[in-house]
């Protein structure tokens, strides 16, 4: 018997409930409680009946174990999603959220191929949004791995793509990080007056922390590499201000111990390396390394 309440069915009554907690954990997730999000899927995927429906929460749930480096049934069920192919749009996220994991794990191999699936899976759905937002994390994987050519084309073809869907509202967001990106790849590629032109137009669109201290860590690259040691200082100091991931505080001590021993501030300069070097315990002649050679040659401040 299906009962009703004021015209409505109960098992509309309860996927409204649980769409509802999927939107809470989303909110969860973009203020960055990811336990708390998980808590609100687990509750939803408790109630949820409709298969699309827990398809969908299971991926989100993925995602955000996957931002905290776990793993689950939810992470394992990622690949059979897409092999089901129930639904474009889960397939897409499916694979999205694989690339990120193995992005995260050092494994570009696997994220080339899953971001390349999401990208074929945009492409097939006709949706311009989803497809500019895979080509900026294959473009970041790519760099990563030092295929420097590669990253460029893919923030470059990204940055072509002016749309948004009205469900994204990150526009500005995904325009700031493929411009930060590929100024980066400039300076790798020493076309430095332009890297440093593009990651300054990154910047006056980049609001959040994250973003705004990668450019202008990737400044104080950019004007270290011009030997404009002002510059670098300035942009290295507001990248340190701002820096809460581990990478980005030590790139920010690496870039600024360089600037203070160029500038002949050895005291400044042994504070940096010896702060970077607690990174590293169990290379105990870093910080000597330091001193006697210049690594920015060798280093990739994206890993």
């Amino acid at each position: 018997m299906r009962m009703r309440r004021a015209g409505v069915t109960m098992s509309e009554v309860t996927m409204n409930h649980t769409e509802q907690l999927r939107q809470a954990a989303l909110e969860h997730v973009r203020q960055g409680d990811l336990d708390d999000a998980i808590a609100l899927y687990d509750e939803a995927l408790a109630l949820v009946a409709d298969e699309e429906a827990r398809e969908l929460i299971t991926i989100n749930k993925a995602d955000a174990m996957i931002a905290l480096e776990r793993s689950g049934p939810e992470v394992q069920e990622l690949a059979r999603i897409i092999m089901r192919r129930r639904n474009l749009r889960h397939v897409y996220l499916a694979a999205y959220a694989l690339q990120y994991k193995h992005r995260l794990e050092n494994d570009f191999k696997r994220a080339l191929f899953y971001g390349q699936l999401a990208l074929r899976t945009a492409d097939e759905a006709g949706e311009a949004a989803w497809r500019r937002i895979v080509l900026i994390d294959l473009g970041n994987v790519y760099e990563m791995d030092s295929q420097i050519d590669q990253a460029i084309e893919c923030f470059e073809q990204a940055l072509e793509i002016s749309g948004e869907s009205n469900a994204n509202h990150d526009q500005d967001l995904s325009h700031g990080y493929a411009l930060e990106n590929l100024g980066y790849c400039m300076l790798l590629q020493q076309r430095i007056d332009e890297g440093i032109e593009t990651i300054t137009r990154a910047l006056s669109i980049l609001r959040d922390p994250i973003g705004a201290a990668e450019a202008h860590i990737d400044l104080c690259y950019g004007y270290l590499e011009q030997n404009d040691l002002v510059q670098a200082l300035e942009h290295g100091t507001a990248g340190l201000d701002l820096a809460k991931d581990p990478r980005q505080i030590r790139n920010s001590h690496y870039l600024l111990g360089e600037v203070a021993y160029k500038l002949g501030d050895v005291d400044k300069a042994d504070f940096h390396f010896e702060q970077l070097a607690r990174f590293y315990p169990e290379f105990r002649s870093l910080k000597s390394l330091l001193f006697a050679i210049d690594l920015r040659g060798m280093v990739n401040l994206k890993l």
